[in-house]
């Protein structure tokens, strides 16, 4: 039983992706990341493998986390007046 190795078409990952303007955080880094462990399933030592995968990815997280969240939506006022007239 050979193993298929599928294109990158079958490896789309859909989100609603309103929160962050249509870009997922850091998919891409997250999809290269996962590319290199499919490559590196034979040899033990995957993170000198995929070293640069890893710190692609660490930096995207590490961006992401400080961007400011957003809470002044219409929404959250919304729900807080509502909290307020109980």
């Amino acid at each position: 039983m050979g193993s298929k190795v599928a294109s990158k078409e079958h490896f789309k990952i859909r989100t609603s992706g309103r929160k962050r303007g249509g870009r997922v955080s850091c998919a891409e880094e997250m999809g290269s990341f996962f590319s290199c462990l499919s490559k590196a399933t034979g040899n033990a030592n995957v993170t000198t493998v995929c070293a640069s995968e890893i710190a692609n990815l660490r930096n995207c997280a590490a961006s992401v986390a400080k961007q400011p969240k957003t809470v002044n939506t219409i929404n959250y006022h919304l729900q807080r007046i509502g909290r307020l007239m109980r």
